[in-house]
């Protein structure tokens, strides 16, 4: 008797056909997976500056002004600069932050900083205003971005603001307006949106 032999498995143009699709998938998938990522972890500097203007809010209640850093805090330099990396809060950062009873948990991503018209150098054009901005490059392209909470002050209609003091940015505005965004945590897409 003669047996019958049947071979089974995939030919190669299957084999092709496959991979062309896996590699197609992928091409779609990864850049949107990492935006998805960098997205997620813009999440920390909203959930930061807004604890940090409740904390100004509230020191502006008791001493009647409110409190500027100067500086950004954690200074990135010493951590190979700003990335997706993250950078512990030292004792110069607790030290600039100390006043307003704020502190973020663990390690941040972002460098902080709240300028007022008390800070030298401020480029404040109100007496009794803040902005709080994170500076970071979660995206790593290299570019910084900023997530700003600005604070202004009213005179009789007239509005007057403090820029962020790193780099000068103004408060952010409303996507495709020139409409400023104030007492709400934004993105300032000047520079680079993540």
């Amino acid at each position: 008797m003669r047996r019958l032999t049947t071979s089974s498995g995939f030919t190669l143009v299957e084999v092709l056909i496959v991979v062309a699709l896996i590699g197609v998938l992928a091409t779609v998938a990864v850049p949107g997976f990492l935006s998805y990522q960098s997205r997620s972890r813009r999440a920390e500097a909203y959930v930061n500056l807004q604890a940090i203007a409740r904390s100004q809010l509230s020191f502006f209640a008791v001493k009647g002004y409110f409190h500027g850093t100067g500086l950004s805090y954690p200074d990135p330099v010493p951590h190979g600069g700003l990335g997706a990396a993250k950078m512990s809060w030292d004792a110069a950062s607790e030290t600039a932050f100390n006043q307003l009873g704020w502190t973020p948990e663990g390690g941040v991503l972002y460098s902080y900083e709240s300028n007022t018209p008390s800070v030298s150098g401020s480029g404040c054009t109100c007496n009794e205003c803040f902005t709080a901005t994170a500076f970071g490059d979660v995206d790593a392209n290299g570019a910084v971005s900023a997530v700003m909470y600005s604070h202004p002050q009213d005179i009789g209609g007239v509005i007057l603001e403090c820029p962020a003091r790193t780099f000068p940015l103004w408060a952010p505005t409303r996507l495709g307006t020139t409409h400023s965004i104030y007492d709400e945590v934004a993105i300032n897409r000047s520079n680079d949106e993540f």
